[in-house]
């Protein structure tokens, strides 16, 4: 079984082929290559993926995807033909084959002389509008072999190269060399083919079987290609005793009589489609049912290329070419013009059988049978079973393929189905994915995962996590000033390198309130990096603004932010529209560090400080002081200043970072120095204490406090919905709307450069 049915392209002659092809062919890259590569093969050439076995399909549809691989793999087109080849004795193997593949002769030259047998005969019940090739195989005497394949297909050569080899490997397991010792356009009956010929030499015999498993493995199939130098395949070409040797059969004498004792009567009944002629062609009997059908066939000198044609091999009509195709399948069509009257309406009769040279007498004798598969050629020829010798396999074959050709239409049907249920499968992945980006864009992934599962989310206490808010500077004077659609314009801009700033920095993003922006570093997942990822993520906030203009002054906006760490409990509240809240004194506290804060400024709160530094002693800080916190009355505070420069890059380039495919943020990412923006004078801005830009040390943090409303909170949050604690003065609605958990990025297929 051959992938060679298909079309001349020269031409643009419209013949379909069967979608078996194309479904080797996405196999063989998956198979080999993963399924991204097909993915790109299948683009660039332009094909959907889309193949049923019993479809047809344009030829053109694997000339392109050839070529596409081709080119992906920087290979050349026979090179990927030749491996589709191997590829192609493995798969069909693998789909039911084995048996019919391993049974179709005792060695090569027999294999290929019984191919046209298994097209003409076997296939052709399934796949009837296969335009089938034609192999013959010649044995030189040093024992190799001279190959002769023909087709409409044109450029295949490398096809039935891997094929060959792939046989001889694993059906015969002998290693051969193929090369191509001419080639030529031919045309018969006024189609084109191509004709190739091959030198098939046998290198390596009695090789290790392949697949004792019952399944050969890519690494056996791939290693049949493997090429020797010329010098070392010369050493190891055997010599022609010993070819000779290794395909030796043991020969049966038969006992011939010197006479058959059948009478010509009955010899014509029990052969009725039989034709007997002479070198020139001239009939000199023939079966009762060729006499039936063409009346004329009896006439004294009829010949025999006026009642027939020969379809198929694609050879002259003469002797010398009937004998040297002797082994092959012949297709002869009748001549509709030389059929009685009554089949004159009705579709040609073809016959298939063997020619035979008979050294006495000088004649050749066709013995065949009406070339009918199913019921419905029967009928459309107006005959019936009557008319087909009853020892002729044709009756079977024709109600097997009844029975056949049911199963074959409802596998069809099947097939068809599968392929648009997988189809769907692939759109709903793709939609599912779609509304995934949307539904952990509100609520963290872990908990969303949670939700969709129909499990009840808890409460949960974090006893170390550092929060982050961040306003802009004089907003509420900007608003009065401009259009509400530019005010739109500013927090888009601003809120679109913040969010892509998450990722990066492996944060969380809690919530937006007009200007407001809260994220938390260390939760839903636990991490003890919290604190750092929070200072970068300030550091890279002050800088992303640079970018961001007033539209009243249209200079840089600025913004104010603050920082704390400490312990908080969260849990998903409500029912509609469900938010992901964060509750405790953490939250009002940095709040209060944002409020107080400096424009151009981070500002923390000494917990931070220690956090930091416990992890990571790379970010400078600058000591504010003690200054008056509402509801909290006096606190230390720092200014987060920068990184040291030897730590890497300053800042985070936001242009290779998107929304679909966020960066992947490392458990100690490196530190950047970020240089803060001058502050705008203000007059509540205390001293610093501490000389500019030195590196705070402060002694280790104490051990985390139990939230106090951790009790109360949990029961409220599991039952009525989380309400604010009584320490928080500022009301700060907490909905999770961050991105997702940071995803590593999908590496791209490299180019391939062999196949192998």
């Amino acid at each position: 079984m051959l992938p060679t049915d298909g079309v001349d392209t020269t031409l643009k002659s419209v013949v379909n082929k069967y979608g078996l092809i194309q479904i080797c062919l996405k196999d063989l890259v998956l198979e080999r290559f993963g399924e991204s590569t097909w993915d790109t093969i299948r683009k660039k050439a332009g094909v959907e993926d889309k193949f049923v076995n019993f479809q047809q399909y344009d030829d053109d549809v694997t000339y392109k995807l050839a070529e596409a691989a081709a080119d992906l793999l920087g290979v050349h087109t026979d090179s990927v033909y030749e491996l589709f080849g191997v590829f192609w004795v493995t798969w069909v193997m693998r789909i039911g084959y084995d048996k019919l593949i391993r049974t179709l002769g005792k060695n090569l030259a027999e294999f290929i002389g019984n191919l046209d047998f298994m097209h003409t005969v076997y296939m052709k019940t399934m796949y009837p509008m296969m335009d089938e090739p034609s192999f013959r195989a010649e044995t030189r005497e040093d024992g190799t072999l001279t190959l002769h394949y023909f087709s409409v297909r044109k450029g295949l050569n490398g096809v039935v190269s891997g094929v060959i080899k792939g046989v001889a490997r694993i059906i015969f397991c002998e290693r051969i060399e193929m090369e191509v010792i001419d080639y030529k356009e031919e045309y018969h009956r006024g189609v084109r083919k191509d004709h190739w010929v091959f030198h098939v030499r046998f290198i390596e015999f009695n090789l290790t079987p392949m697949g004792l498993d019952g399944k050969i493995s890519q690494e056996e199939w791939l290693s049949i290609l493997v090429t020797e130098k010329d010098s070392d395949v010369k050493d190891k070409i055997p010599d022609v005793t010993t070819i000779k040797e290794q395909h030796e059969t043991e020969q049966f004498v038969a006992h011939i009589p010197d006479k058959i004792h059948v009478d010509p009567s009955t010899f014509c009944h029990a052969f009725p489609y039989h034709v007997v002629f002479d070198k020139n062609l001239v009939i000199q009997h023939s079966g009762v049912k060729i006499q039936q059908f063409c009346p004329r066939v009896t006439e004294e000198g009829a010949s025999f290329e006026d009642f027939f044609s020969v379809r198929h091999p694609n050879i002259a009509l003469n002797v010398e070419s009937l004998r040297t195709f002797r082994t092959s399948i012949f297709i002869v069509d009748f001549r509709k013009e030389e059929l009685n009257a009554k089949m004159q309406d009705k579709p040609t009769i073809s016959l298939r059988g063997q020619m035979l040279w008979m050294e006495v007498g000088q004649k050749m004798v066709f013995l065949c049978s009406p070339r009918l598969t199913k019921l419905e050629d029967l009928t459309e020829r107006g005959l019936h079973f009557s008319d087909i010798a009853p020892h002729d396999i044709t009756r079977d074959l024709i109600l097997f393929n009844q029975q056949r050709i049911a199963e074959v239409e409802l596998s069809k049907q099947l097939e068809q189905k599968k392929e648009e249920l997988r189809v769907l499968m692939k759109d709903l992945a793709e939609e599912k994915k779609k509304t995934d980006t949307l539904l952990y864009s509100m609520l963290p992934r872990e908990v969303a995962n949670e939700l969709r599962e129909g499990r009840h989310v808890q409460a949960g206490e974090f006893p170390q996590v550092t929060i982050l808010f961040s306003d802009v500077v004089h907003f509420t004077d900007m608003c009065s000033q401009c259009q509400p659609i530019q005010i739109v314009h500013l927090l888009n801009a601003m809120y679109t390198r913040f969010d892509r700033l998450t990722s990066a920095c492996g944060v969380y993003k809690v919530e937006t309130i007009g200007d407001a922006y809260m994220v938390v570093g260390g939760l839903p997942v636990e991490t003890d990096a919290h604190a750092q990822r929070v200072a970068r993520f300030g550091l890279q906030q002050l800088n992303s603004t640079n970018e961001v203009l007033s539209p009243i002054t249209g200079e840089a906006i600025q913004i104010r932010v603050g920082i704390h760490t400490g312990p908080v409990v969260a849990g998903v509240v409500g029912l509609k529209m469900p938010r992901y809240c964060l509750f405790g004194d953490t939250v009002n506290t940095a709040s209060r560090m944002e409020s107080t804060g400096v424009p151009g400024k981070v500002h923390t709160s000494e917990d931070v400080v220690r956090a930091v530094q416990s992890q990571n002693d790379k970010f400078i800080f600058e000591s504010r002081g003690d200054i008056e916190v509402k509801g909290k009355g006096k606190m230390r505070t720092y200014f987060l200043t920068g990184m040291h420069k030897d730590e890497g890059s300053d800042v985070i380039n936001l242009d290779h970072f998107t929304d679909e495919d966020p960066p992947p943020y490392t458990q100690d990412p490196s530190p950047t120095h970020v240089t803060t923006p001058p502050p705008t004078t203000n007059k509540s801005t205390a001293s610093m204490n501490d000389p500019r830009g030195s590196t705070l040390v402060l002694p280790p943090s104490p051990t985390p406090m139990k939230c106090p409303v951790m009790a109360a909170v949990t029961a409220a949050a599991s039952s009525e919905g989380a309400r604010e604690t009584p320490q928080q003065t500022r009301e700060i609605p907490s909905q999770a709307r961050g991105n997702p958990t940071p995803q590593p990025v999908q590496e791209r297929p490299s180019k391939i450069c062999t196949l192998l």
